[in-house]
């Protein structure tokens, strides 16, 4: 009788094994709002789920990026940073030059030296002014580069 019982108990955990990926897609398939396209994973994030949502609703966002770490170098953008028009001159061995009227009054020099990086279409811009760790995210897309808002709306960086 007892062997009956642990017999009956594997076949239940087998069964609810193997059934479990099939009810797990179900209640995907009936629960939109917790597909991965539509709702970030903890590894995602938020800023990548904005983006992510940015290039599914902005077509200018969906083209293959031109831009790449040879053809970027020499290249200067006007950046807009917290309200304020920043050129960003790109160099070589990752090294990014930030220049405004206002460098030399907050840091005694006319530009800001930080890093850059490509990662396929994600430009990151980072540098640090007065112990503040200053960072932007851009989107490559064809021969253009764009800044994303909080809401994933693009807006084109202009080149110099």
């Amino acid at each position: 009788m007892d062997s009956n019982k642990i017999l009956i108990g594997f076949a239940v955990v087998i069964v609810a094994l193997l059934a479990s990926p099939i009810v797990a897609k179900k209640m995907r398939a009936d629960n939109p709002a917790s597909t991965t396209a539509n709702a970030p994973t903890a590894a995602t994030g938020a800023s990548q789920s904005a983006a992510g949502a940015a290039q599914a609703s902005y077509p200018e966002l969906k083209e293959p990026p031109l831009l790449n770490e040879a053809n970027l170098i020499g290249t200067e953008w006007q950046i807009l940073f917290e309200k304020y028009k920043v050129k960003v001159t790109i160099a070589a061995g990752g090294i990014a030059y930030a220049t405004h009227p206002m460098a030399k009054a907050l840091t005694g020099m006319d530009y800001v030296e930080g890093r850059w990086r490509l990662q396929y279409d994600k430009l990151f811009v980072n540098a640090s002014l007065g112990g503040n760790e200053l960072a932007i995210e851009l989107r490559i897309a064809g021969p253009r580069v764009y800044s994303l808002d909080k809401k994933g709306k693009p807006t084109e960086v202009k080149r110099f």
